[in-house]
């Protein structure tokens, strides 16, 4: 099954803005790029495999630059919006042989193989829709369609519910898979302690981000 992800990535000066606070726009921007650079070894590690191809959308320069350096194809986003953007990468996908999209946010870094795999295989077996949630259980951490699809797109709040109400009203199949890597988005302080407590190869970099947001004591896992 010819499956391609699509990472969608904000501009890197609108990024992490929940962890303004806390980190200066410059920390936010590497902060950003290392856990891409995280997400795209993981997903082009499954090319091949249970992935046909990597893309990444964006209107960054840097973010595409360093998406093409690492060996994803790239999009230029003109929607200017996640969901937008999303759209249009469906439409490119058609004049792909996509033959189902899976959506992969940026902020996943301790997404693993395994994950991708179990994705692939729910839409592999018959799921229109496969989903993850965050560890709430309300947000979409990842998104699979199988292709050509016209669920809506409804990233953001209590997207999750969302989702599954869309799908529920096509009559689509849409399954739910949990898994504890998946499950934590880097989008808040909490998280992102909480990304560094559990990996024991965070780089330089993310274990001292984390550790100077971890020493809140709302922070602490």
């Amino acid at each position: 099954m010819q499956i391609h992800a699509v990472v969608p990535v904000k501009a890197l000066a609108r990024a992490k803005s929940r962890l303004a606070e806390q980190l200066s726009p410059a920390e936010r921007h590497d902060l950003v790029l290392e856990m891409l650079g995280r997400v795209l070894a993981t997903l082009l590690a499954c090319r091949g495999a249970a992935l046909a191809e990597v893309w990444v959308i964006s209107a960054d320069p840097e973010v595409l630059f360093l998406a093409e350096s690492a060996g994803a194809h790239t999009m230029f986003d003109h929607a200017g919006d996640l969901n937008g953007a999303l759209e249009q990468a469906r439409s490119a996908l058609k004049g792909e042989d996509a033959a189902a999209m899976l959506v992969i946010p940026a902020d996943v870094p301790l997404i693993t193989p395994g994950d991708v795999a179990a994705l692939a295989r729910t839409l592999a077996a018959g799921a229109d829709v496969a989903m993850a949630t965050d560890r709430h259980g309300d947000g979409t951490n990842a998104l699979g369609l199988r292709l050509p699809s016209d669920l809506p797109f409804r990233f953001g709040e209590r997207s999750a519910g969302l989702h599954l109400a869309e799908a529920d009203a096509r009559d689509m199949l849409a399954q739910v898979y949990w898994s504890p890597t998946l499950a934590l988005d880097v989008d808040d302080p909490e998280s992102l302690a909480r990304y560094v407590s559990r990996d024991s190869g965070a780089s330089g970099l993310l274990s001292a981000l984390g550790q100077k947001v971890g020493d809140r004591p709302e922070c602490r896992p």
